[in-house]
């Protein structure tokens, strides 16, 4: 398949079928994300699959997870751009459910270069830059074979590290629910952006 075809196919999915998904697809995933380039060259990224529902539900008590829409919420959204208040009004209420149901959570833990709290400068962030390269890899592998996630990124990656056994001087860069895209998921569009719009030369 050819890599525009992939980009293209590309989607975030929170609705999930109950068809498992291979281990060679998931494998091929993982060891894409691995070949992502990274600021030392040492690829410092660890993946957790967390198979066990007692663990899925204690990683949703780590916050507070909104599993309906009140009329609060709506109002909140009412002067974002119409796409991003659809895509939120999508989401949030489904955050907990696509955790505990999807056929596959990844978690994604890399090392960090400097602690996210005390970063100074974009330079203190090369390595959450590389652990996104390894991990939009690993979903356009997915895409490849009609496997679909969502990023997920936890608020209390403390209270997370500590569910997993994850050693305190690493860190979660995303977890993501995966799985084949159920036959009633919603497709929220996404925005067009034509290139000229954005592409400068020499100056802004």
């Amino acid at each position: 398949m050819e890599l525009t075809e992939v980009i293209n196919r590309r989607r975030t999915v929170r609705d999930f079928s109950k068809e498992e998904v291979p281990s060679k697809i998931i494998e091929k995933a993982l060891e894409s994300g691995l070949k992502a380039p990274s600021y030392n060259h040492l690829k410092e990224w660890d993946f957790i699959l967390v198979k066990e529902k007692s663990k899925r539900l204690a990683i949703t008590e780590t916050e507070v997870m909104i599993e309906k829409i009140s009329d609060e919420l709506k109002q909140n959204f009412e002067d974002q751009d119409t796409l991003a208040k659809n895509m939120y009004l999508d989401a949030i209420p489904k955050q907990k459910r696509m955790i505990l149901t999807s056929q596959e959570l990844l978690v994604v833990v890399y090392k960090p270069k400097t602690h996210i709290s005390e970063s100074k400068r974009v330079y203190d962030l090369n390595c959450l830059a590389s652990v996104w390269c390894c991990i939009e890899n690993i979903l356009l592998s997915l895409a490849e074979n009609q496997v679909f996630g969502v990023t997920f990124i936890p608020k209390n990656t403390f209270a997370i590290k500590d569910i997993l056994n994850i050693p305190q001087e690493l860190e979660v860069a995303a977890i993501i629910p995966f799985g084949y895209k159920d036959s009633n998921a919603k497709t929220i569009s996404q925005k067009e952006v034509q290139l000229e719009s954005r592409l400068h030369f020499n100056n802004w």
